[in-house]
């Protein structure tokens, strides 16, 4: 792990993405905040536990990589654990969102097949990761390997799905209240910018799981974070465009 100290183009790209995963994390959590979501709900809920593994996990695996926390199963459970509320929260984020135009009772089966993966999935992940890189190194190392690329290909597939069908209800959505008011021009800037906002994000998943397919290990450990920041921020911007038009709707066919 101490490696990284003698590569320093790699240590230099390390400190910059946690740099920006840092920064993002705490605007995230001051807005979320200052918000006017419901404190109990879940997409706060999600949003709030996606930041803290964004700010969580850079930081740990900066104090690993440079051999301040030395390799041990403490801090390997530690890098795990902040994965997981780094990474499972955000298909909640997506799904949260959702119920501004699904019905419940089809919200039910995303909710179940989002709970599957996240047991199926991530729970092995954490546990045959810890395993693989403290006790069991020599046995798990292929089957970790292998899983970590599955559960990145699982969950990419997961959060696009949930991005698409996001776009289409939205769509739906926007097009069945167009006739009761005249603001058709904000109506079709929101879905321009929520469409280019899910192609951008998309983009940085696929990057993301080149840079995991490609082994770099130093780097993909601080990528991550930084990629699922950046959704995250972008996602909390999507919401507040769309809310701030769906309440502007409602005003004007009051009116």
């Amino acid at each position: 792990m101490a490696a990284l100290k003698d590569d320093l183009p790699t240590a230099m790209i390390a400190a910059a993405f946690a740099g920006i995963s840092w920064y993002i994390g705490v605007e995230l959590n001051v807005r979320l905040y200052m918000s006017r979501l419901r404190r109990s709900g879940l997409y706060f809920a999600s949003v709030l536990l996606c930041s803290w593994g964004v700010l969580s996990q850079p930081v740990l695996i900066l104090l690993v990589n440079f051999g301040i926390w030395k390799p041990s199963p403490g801090s390997i459970t530690a890098i795990y654990l902040s994965w997981w509320i780094l990474v499972v929260p955000q298909s909640f984020v997506l799904y949260s969102r959702l119920h501004l135009f699904i019905p419940d009772a089809r919200l039910r089966w995303i909710l179940y097949l989002i709970v599957f993966n996240a047991i199926v999935f991530s729970i092995p992940t954490v546990v045959v990761g810890v395993l693989a890189q403290s006790v069991l190194a020599s046995k798990l190392t292929k089957p970790n390997l292998a899983l970590d690329k599955a559960q990145l290909a699982v969950f990419f597939t997961q959060e696009t799905f949930l991005s698409l069908l996001y776009i289409r209800e939205t769509r739906v959505h926007l097009k069945r209240v167009a006739p009761l008011h005249d603001n058709e021009s904000a109506h079709r800037r929101v879905m321009h910018h929520l469409i280019l906002i899910n192609i951008f994000i998309i983009c940085l998943d696929i990057s993301l799981i080149g840079v995991c397919y490609s082994s770099l290990f130093y780097v993909q450990g601080h990528y991550k974070p930084c990629v699922y920041a950046i959704k995250l921020r972008l996602e909390f911007t999507i919401l507040n465009d769309l809310r701030t038009t769906l309440q502007a709707s409602l005003e004007s066919a009051r009116a």
